[in-house]
This record gives C-alpha cells, sequence and structure tokens, in this order.
C-alpha cells in the first residue's frame, strides 16, 4: 500500500478524468443489475403478500374441477367430518363501485363466514380497536382493504356495489355500510358476509371454495386416503400463488436482468481500455522500477490493486444508487413483471444484503478481470527494451481459428433445441444465451482477421503503392492487428448488443401491430364492464350481456354486421385455459404455422391453439385431444387445426367456432360483440347510443378498433421503456470504451509520431494518417457490429422469445434507426482519435524521441 500510494494515487489523480468514466461504467452495471432484481423481487413479494393474505392458512382447499363451485350440501357433510377441525365457505366475485371522484372502478370481493374463517384468514378481519366479529355477520355491512380506502372519501359512510349474476349476466346493485377495514395487501377488496354474497352474485346455494383445516395430528394425505368426494371436485392444499407467478414472470425477469447486466459487461471494456491507457502512459516508469528491484509479481499486483480499489468504490456507489433507483421506479412507475400492468405505490423496506453482496461482488470482479490483461502485460514487459522504448506489446496472441471456431460454435448452441418441459428452468433458453455469448466473443476474436481483410480494398486505391499515408495504415494494421482487437471489443458488444435490441423490439412492434390489424378487424368492440368469477380465474371473466340489451343492439341499426363472441374457460389435460368462441376466418388468423388438412370423415370439431397452449400440452397441428367444459357435459373429441399467434395472453389460449361451442354447451349466452357501424355511423355518436340501451352506462365497455390499438402500442411501448433505457446506458459505456481505446493507442505512440514528424511528416498530415487509421478500424467495428448484431438478433427473435415467451414474430429491419447508429459509432470513434491525435502530435510528441538518445 506503500507503493500504491507513492506511485499509483499520483498518476491515478493524474487520469482523473478517464479514472472517473470507468467508475462510473461499474456504478451504472452495478446500479442497473441491483435496481431490476429489487424491482422483480419486490413485486413477487408483495404479491405473495397480497395471495397469502386471501389464501389464510388451510391445510386443503375445496374446490370444483370444472368450474361450476361446490354444492352447499357437499360444505356441510365435510364440515360435519370429525377429521376437520374448521371448514370455511368462500365466495369470490368482482363487482363495480365508484370512487371519490366518481369514476368506477374494480373492487374484488370475497364472502366468509367470519364465526369460521377468523382462525383461518385473519388478515381479513376488522381491523379497528374493539370491532366485533359479530360485525362480520352484518349482511348489510362490508370491510375494505387498505388500497379500496384509498380510492373513498375518507369518511365516507356507505358504498355502491353493482355485479352480475354469473347465471345470466343481469346486474344488480346494493348499498352497504362501510365497517371497520381489514389488514388484507393487494388490489382493492370488500370482504363481506358469505349470505350477502351469494345474493349479490347470484351464487345462492353454491360456494367456490372451502378452506379446510384438519385436527390436529392428521395429515392431509392421510384424511385424503379416507374421502370419496363425488366426480368432479378435489381437494389439494392451497396453491403458491407467489410460486405460480414466479414461474409466469421467469423468462421476463431473467431476460430484463440479463440485459440490465449487459451494461457492466459492456462497461468492462471500457474498465479494460482505461487502465490499459494508465499502463501504456506509464511504461517508463513500469520499467525504470523494474530496472530498480521491483519485481514483475509486485508491478503485475499493484495495477491489480489499483482495479480493486476502482472496482470496490464503484460497487459501494452502484449499489446506493441502485437502491434510489429502485425506490424511484417503485414509486413513479411501479414493478412490471411483464404481465403487462404495473404495480406503482410500492416500497422497498430493507436492503437484502445476500442481493446486494452479490452485485457488489460481481461489480469488484469485473474489475479485476478487466485488468488482467494490462497487469500481465506489466508482468511479461522486457523493462530493459521498454525503456529504449522497445518491446511495449506483451499481449498473448489468439490463434486465428479461435474466432470462427467460437462463431460456428455460438450458431450450433443456438439451434439446440429446448429443454424437456419436466426439467427445472425449461422455460429459459439456456442454450440460446450461451450461444449468444459464443457469438459475441467469436465476433471479438474475428476483428484482426477482418482489418486485415479491409486492408484489400486499400490496395486497390489509385496510386495506393506510392502513397506514403496508405503504406503506413497498412503496415500499421498488418502489425497491430490483435491491439485493434481490444480496441473495438467494448464498441462492438455495444454495438452488437444495440443492433440486436433494436431489430428484436422493432421487429415485435411491427408484428403486433399487424397482429392487431388481424384480430380487431371491426369498428367497435362491446363487452360487459362487470366480471363474475369461474374457476381458478382469480381476475374473473366478462359478465354475459344480458339478452334484453343484446336484442336492443341488434334492432338499433347502429351496426351493418354483429359478430358475437363467447370467453369462457376450458380443461385440457387437467389445467385450465382461455377459451374464445367466435366466427373464425382462417384467413385472417395471424396464423404461426401451416393449417393441418380436415379430418374427413369423423365428428371432430377444428380447434385453434396459441403457441403458448401448444408449447405447455405438446400438441401440432393434425393432433386430437378433448375439451372438458362442465361435470354435466361430455367431453368434446376436437382437431388441432392450427397455431395462431396469441400477444394478449401469456398462458395460452384455444380458439373454436361458436357454432360448435353452442352446440356442445347448449348455452347462447355472448360476452362479447363486434360491431361493423352502419354506413353514415361514426364511433363518436354511436358509442353513447350503444350505452344509452344498457341498464346503466357503466355496465358495458365500449371501444374503437384505433383507440384499443393505440392503448396496445402505448402499453407495448411503455412495457419495453426499461428495456430503450437500458439498451441507451449499454450503447454509451460503449461510446465511451472506443474513445478511452482511441486515446489509448494514439497516446501510446507519441515516439512514433515524434519520428513521423522528425522525417519530415506535417502535424496535418499525422491527423491525415490518425484519421484513416480510425476511419478504417471504426468502419471493420461498425460493420463487424452490425453483422453480430443481425446475427444476436435471429437468435433473440426466432429462438429466446419462442422458447422464453412462446411468442413468434416476423424479422424485420429498420434501417434508418440502424444507419443512424452507425453512423454515430462511427463518428464517436474517429472524433475520439483526432482529438487525441491533436496533443499526440503536439510538440511535446517530438520531444518525445529524445528519451531514446
Amino acid at each position: 500500500m506503500n507503493w500504491f500510494a507513492q506511485l499509483s494515487w499520483p498518476a491515478l489523480r493524474h487520469q482523473a478524468g478517464r479514472q472517473l468514466l470507468a467508475l462510473l461504467a461499474i456504478v451504472l452495471g452495478v446500479a442497473l443489475g441491483l435496481a431490476v432484481h429489487l424491482l422483480n423481487s419486490t413485486a413477487l413479494a408483495e404479491f405473495g403478500s397480497a395471495a397469502a393474505s386471501l389464501q389464510g392458512k388451510p391445510d386443503l382447499v375445496l374446490r370444483g374441477n370444472t368450474g361450476e363451485g361446490v354444492p352447499e350440501s357437499l360444505y356441510l357433510k365435510i364440515a360435519a367430518d370429525p377429521g376437520v377441525a374448521l371448514a370455511s365457505p368462500i365466495i369470490e366475485g368482482q363487482a363495480l363501485a365508484q370512487d371519490a371522484q366518481g369514476k368506477p372502478f374494480s373492487l374484488r370481493l370475497i364472502g366468509w363466514d367470519v364465526l369460521q374463517g377468523a382462525a383461518l384468514n385473519p388478515a381479513l378481519l376488522p381491523q379497528a380497536g374493539g370491532a366485533s366479529l359479530l360485525g362480520g355477520l352484518d349482511p348489510a355491512q362490508i370491510s375494505l382493504n387498505p388500497a379500496a380506502q384509498k380510492k373513498l372519501e375518507a369518511q365516507a359512510p356507505s358504498l355502491g356495489l353493482r355485479a352480475a349474476s354469473v347465471a345470466t349476466g343481469q346486474a344488480q346493485s346494493q348499498v352497504f355500510q362501510i365497517g371497520p377495514g381489514n389488514a388484507a395487501a393487494g388490489a382493492p377488496l370488500a370482504v363481506l358476509d358469505i349470505a350477502a354474497a351469494q345474493v349479490l352474485l347470484g351464487k345462492l346455494g353454491r360456494l367456490d371454495r372451502v378452506d379446510i383445516r384438519l385436527s390436529a395430528g392428521l395429515s392431509p394425505r392421510q384424511w385424503l386416503a379416507g374421502q370419496a368426494l363425488p366426480p368432479g371436485f378435489s381437494a389439494a392444499p392451497p396453491p403458491d400463488e407467489a410460486q405460480r407467478l414466479s414461474q409466469i414472470t421467469q423468462a421476463y425477469r431473467v431476460n430484463l436482468g440479463v440485459l440490465s447486466l449487459m451494461a457492466l459487461f459492456t462497461g468492462s471494456f471500457l474498465v479494460f481500455a482505461v487502465m490499459s491507457l494508465s499502463v501504456a502512459q506509464r511504461l517508463p516508469q513500469w520499467a525504470l522500477l523494474g530496472v530498480l528491484g521491483m519485481t514483475a509479481a509486485e508491478r503485475a499486483r499493484l495495477v491489480l490493486i489499483e482495479a480493486a480499489l476502482l472496482g470496490s468504490v464503484g460497487s459501494l456507489l452502484g449499489l446506493a444508487l441502485g437502491w434510489g433507483l429502485a425506490q424511484l421506479a417503485l414509486q413513479v412507475l411501479g414493478a412490471n413483471l411483464g404481465l403487462g400492468q404495473m404495480s406503482a405505490g410500492l416500497a422497498l423496506h430493507q436492503l437484502p444484503w445476500g442481493a446486494a453482496l452479490l452485485f457488489g461482488a460481481l461489480g469488484l470482479a469485473i474489475s479485476l478481470a478487466s485488468a488482467a490483461l494490462p497487469a500481465l502485460a506489466v508482468r511479461r514487459m522486457p523493462v530493459a527494451q521498454v525503456l529504449k522504448g522497445l518491446g511495449a506489446d506483451s499481449a498473448v496472441p489468439l490463434p486465428n481459428w479461435l474466432g470462427p471456431l467460437l462463431l460456428v460454435l455460438g450458431l450450433g448452441l443456438a439451434l439446440l433445441p429446448p429443454l424437456p418441459n419436466t426439467w427445472p428452468g425449461a422455460e429459459l433458453p439456456w442454450a440460446a444465451y450461451a450461444g449468444m455469448l459464443c457469438l459475441l466473443l467469436g465476433g471479438i476474436a474475428c476483428v484482426p482477421a477482418l482489418l486485415r481483410a479491409s486492408l484489400g480494398l486499400l490496395r486497390h486505391w489509385p496510386g495506393a503503392d506510392r502513397h506514403a499515408l496508405i503504406l503506413l495504415v497498412e503496415e500499421r494494421a498488418r502489425d497491430q492487428a490483435g491491439e485493434a482487437r481490444r480496441a473495438l471489443a467494448g464498441v462492438l458488444v455495444s454495438l452488437a448488443l444495440s443492433v440486436a435490441m433494436l431489430v428484436m423490439v422493432g421487429s415485435f412492434r411491427d408484428s403486433l401491430n399487424l397482429w392487431l390489424s388481424q384480430m380487431l378487424p371491426a369498428d367497435l368492440y362491446l363487452r360487459s364492464s362487470l366480471r363474475v368469477n369461474s374457476g381458478a380465474a382469480a381476475e374473473g371473466l366478462s359478465a354475459p350481456l344480458p339478452p334484453a340489451f343484446l336484442a336492443a343492439v341488434q334492432n338499433s341499426g347502429l351496426a351493418q354486421r354483429i359478430a358475437p363472441q363467447r370467453s369462457d374457460e376450458v380443461l385440457m389435460q387437467g389445467q385450465r385455459f382461455a377459451l374464445l368462441a367466435r366466427d373464425i376466418d382462417e384467413n385472417q388468423l395471424p396464423l404461426a404455422q401451416a393449417l393441418a388438412p380436415k379430418a374427413g370423415g369423423q365428428d371432430l370439431t377444428p380447434v385453434y391453439l396459441s403457441e403458448a397452449l401448444r408449447d405447455t400440452l405438446q400438441l401440432q397441428p393434425g393432433d386430437r385431444t378433448e375439451l372438458r367444459l362442465r361435470a354435466d357435459l361430455p367431453p368434446l373429441q376436437v382437431q388441432v387445426r392450427g397455431i395462431w399467434r396469441d400477444y394478449a395472453r401469456q398462458s395460452g389460449a384455444l380458439l373454436m367456432p361458436l357454432a360448435a361451442y353452442q352446440a356442445w354447451t347448449q348455452d347462447a349466452r355472448i360476452t362479447e360483440l363486434q360491431l361493423w357501424l352502419a354506413p353514415g355511423q361514426d364511433s363518436e355518436a354511436a358509442i353513447p347510443a350503444l350505452r344509452a340501451l344498457a341498464a346503466q352506462g357503466d355496465d358495458v365497455e365500449i371501444a374503437a378498433s384505433a383507440d384499443l390499438r393505440a392503448l396496445s402500442m402505448k402499453i407495448f411501448d411503455r412495457s419495453f421503456a426499461v428495456t430503450v433505457w437500458l439498451q441507451a446506458v449499454t450503447l454509451a459505456i460503449g461510446l465511451f470504451g472506443i474513445a478511452a481505446s482511441q486515446s489509448a493507442q494514439v497516446l501510446a505512440r507519441k515516439r512514433e509520431f515524434g519520428l513521423l514528424l522528425h522525417l519530415g511528416f506535417t502535424r496535418a498530415g499525422v491527423l491525415r494518417l490518425l484519421t484513416l487509421e480510425s476511419a478504417l478500424l471504426c468502419a471493420v467495428g461498425c460493420l463487424a457490429g452490425l453483422a453480430l448484431g443481425l446475427g444476436l438478433s435471429a437468435v433473440l427473435i426466432w429462438v429466446v422469445n419462442p422458447q422464453s415467451f412462446h411468442w413468434s414474430m416476423d424479422m424485420s429491419l429498420p434501417w434508418p434507426r440502424l444507419l443512424a447508429l452507425l453512423l454515430a459509432v462511427f463518428a464517436a470513434g474517429v472524433v475520439a482519435a483526432l482529438l487525441a491525435g491533436r496533443r499526440a502530435a503536439s510538440f511535446a510528441a517530438v520531444q518525445s524521441v529524445k528519451e531514446d538518445w
């Protein structure tokens, strides 16, 4: 440390600007990685807390497998079982209420028997001091959680709720007195007596679930072994909703985390450039210290100590910045787990020290790894020759075959099939990630070969064999091609990643825009604003539209064509998925694969699976399977006719003809309408006219197709906003890296420039030489970065997205933005070289040759 204080610290102070750039790269890399991790972990923890407060702590949960609920007769039988200590009946539903400004908002309802459920769901109990359990038995009183209370005025005495009947969709309103609040976390929630909930939601005689606590000493397996539940019902431990959400969002969180670490990965090349420049400027000092007795190991250790100090300070500042960024993002933007919704208003209460240590250690490791080659160069340098201005390049050359081998290996890894669904981590494209890393490293290793190949273009320049500048550039490029690899590494990685993300996001956006035009062909779209719970759909399904309202729309003359749709849930291979029944025009479907031939001579209903459903159930066009809906309906035999793109649902969905659904279920209820307006009608006039046909205007949601497209694109842009910012930070770090790399090379060549000035070159001639060299180098870097970025984008589009999110898309190249990106990087590299060259070609450069006299 004494040598560090006397030798390193003064030199680092002299290079304060470049050291601050390297420090900033580490700070931003660590901060972005930690902030993204905190956003995701906080959102998962909040969701898990909310789910736990609603589920309570039962040993088992009894449900109906087909979404019809549990009859009260079965509940009474379970409650009377001697092995059951508590059996809490639960009703779940959705209602509309009005906030303090008179705007409608959705409110989740839970109806329960407070005497049975108090011990299982304590978070649902009234929290006011002195509140009695008897208040929960009052059918005219409700208890609101904090999120619901924020929506209302502070002293609101009552609240009107409007809900739809599950059977008919007919809406009814009821006013409740607001009692003491409860402590349930999550979205707005109202807790009321189970009898009042059954009346409001039209579920008389049925329950949604029964929470069961068994007698002491009795395990769930033992109790289930002695039960004979009726067909269509099952009892199982409560699902881990936090774990389910973690699995659903795993791909989004991992991909975003990897992207956030790209800033740190790119920053490592900037740190490498700064350390290389620092070592290059002090080569005579290092050599003199070696002559005076400092060993090679001590010289290398001193360089690593400088890197460790840089990494430690950068990591600590990055952790502080990451904590602040996460707090700000949670309060302003919220946490987006890739589900298209933001959870604003969350807060961090305690820094997770495990994650902080991990990201801090990562920042330190990156700094030390970036200094490894400069430290090795200082260790290996021949001190006597360096004092004479010779032998300064001690880098270990890479074999010429390494770059192509890494590129081929990366391509092979990217083409590997995904892991089987039963394997842990199967949702993540591990092989594709490894392939992308190999492509990046292979591109860096191929730079010398590309630079030598580009010299062939210079040889075709008129008079190239007689032009001193071109001859010098050729010799420099031929002899120092390995140095070019180190100079271009940072900009090559950042440019390739920026190109890849630009192409992937642009392709996704264009594909989404085309998908919206195919899926939203009508002028207006109408559905009930009321929701009904069905099966395991926590957010509920659209309530059926009342028959009187449907008849009024048909007779209004507002639409020349009306296409009805029914949304439901279907059971396939023991799992629930969204079902959309509508009139299907195969020419308008956004198909992802070719259609299978129709099954001739067999009574099979054609269905169309989304890509996520295809991958989950391992089905392909032409396969046969069966659908189950209710216990009283026979299963429906179907043929997978086609696979379609569904950018709206990540969990899978199925399309089938509406006529086939109605024939199977004998259910003519409709949940959505698509309307093509009659000639002379416009959306602005038709929407209020349609609302006037409903019992209450707020009972229906109506949107024009243009508004839905605009909203969808806004959600898309908001979801990828974090990606864009991470990409911008990565590119900025890469541009700083190329500036530092060019400066390092130019300032290390002061003796060379001094010699050229002595031999008759003018200062302008030296600058022209630098311009030509840097233009050649940056052009090779930009073209290589473009090619590598297009290769990475192909892996993202055709491998990572289908395996991670089960979404396919068509590649589209935004050439104007790509060209602007390339020009910016090219200009930054050339300008950086010229600015450094002006200093290196000054009078001080001429004096530098005296060191060899």
